[in-house]
């Protein structure tokens, strides 16, 4: 600190101390009865905050448990049938080989459609510890709050962007949920950081109408959250331009995953907030079905 700036810290330091000492003794009670008043109120705020937050996450919780119940990946003793098949075996050579879609229970997505026709689909993540139904409203921001079920709740649901198609057939679909602090919804997404468990668990799982289909990571990154972001980028005038997106992506991921791209592929990319709000949390997948 340079010696002007202290003599000014000193000159206010001086001031409250003089004020200070003029006050009378009841002028004083008075201030430690409000500082002390304050402080009490704050602490019962943050209380009932922390008391909110995880009767919110309780909630969701308990719904999302009788979801997966409904669509036949829970049993009735609360154990996750896709969790129980695990996540991805060794091949001969070593290297990671992913399940199979006929290791994967059927998602009874007729039932969950029925619930809410909203549905359209389920992701599976078991390297990331996501397993929830995939929603789709006509613009982004219903399902921030809302579940499953359509109550409020911060947690709100993992969904498809409003301008996605619902089939996956674009070349690249937005899936988006929310950072949780209890690592529920998207809250386990940044796990892909992990050292070594995106190169030896690379895949997730997509369930739609006609099956299970499989997506391989080649990619995760932050990304600036207003959407102007090269990565938010979901059509293309042409192949080649399609080629210089996915170009872009590798070159921006924080790990060299070697997996071949061409304009063939379709993606899917997986996008959660981060502590800064400017900045989002992205993770792309290529359909690589079996």
């Amino acid at each position: 600190m340079k010696g002007k700036e202290c003599r000014k810290v000193h000159s206010c330091m001086e001031r409250i101390r003089k004020w200070a000492q003029s006050l009378t003794q009841r002028q004083k009670l008075i201030i430690l009865r409000v500082v002390m008043a304050t402080a009490a109120a704050l602490i019962v705020f943050g209380a009932a905050r922390m008391f909110w937050l995880q009767k919110q996450y309780a909630d969701a919780d308990r719904e999302y448990a009788k979801v997966r119940e409904l669509a036949g990946v829970t049993d009735p003793s609360g154990d996750n049938n896709l969790e129980s098949v695990g996540t991805v075996s060794s091949s001969s050579s070593g290297s990671a080989a992913a399940l199979l879609p006929g290791e994967l229970p059927t998602v009874a997505l007729d039932k969950l459609q029925k619930e809410n026709p909203d549905t359209v689909g389920w992701l599976y993540a078991p390297a990331l510890g996501i397993n929830y139904p995939i929603m789709q409203d006509t613009d982004n921001t219903y399902y921030i709050k809302h579940t499953f079920s359509g109550g409020r709740n911060d947690s709100g649901s993992i969904f498809l962007d409003a301008e996605a198609a619902a089939d996956f057939s674009d070349k690249n679909t937005y899936i988006f949920g929310h950072n949780m602090r209890n690592g529920s919804m998207f809250g386990s997404l940044k796990k892909v950081r992990e050292t070594g468990l995106v190169s030896e668990n690379p895949y997730f799982w997509i369930y739609r109408e006609d099956g299970w289909h499989m997506y391989q990571i080649f990619s995760y990154h932050n990304a600036n959250a207003d959407r102007k972001d090269m990565a938010f980028q979901t059509s293309f005038e042409n192949d080649q331009a399609y080629q210089q997106f996915l170009t872009y992506l590798q070159e921006q991921s924080e790990e060299d995953l070697h997996v071949a791209l061409d304009v063939n592929d379709k993606i899917v990319s997986l996008s959660t907030c981060t502590g800064d709000s400017a900045v989002r949390l992205v993770v792309h997948g290529k359909l690589v079905d079996v």
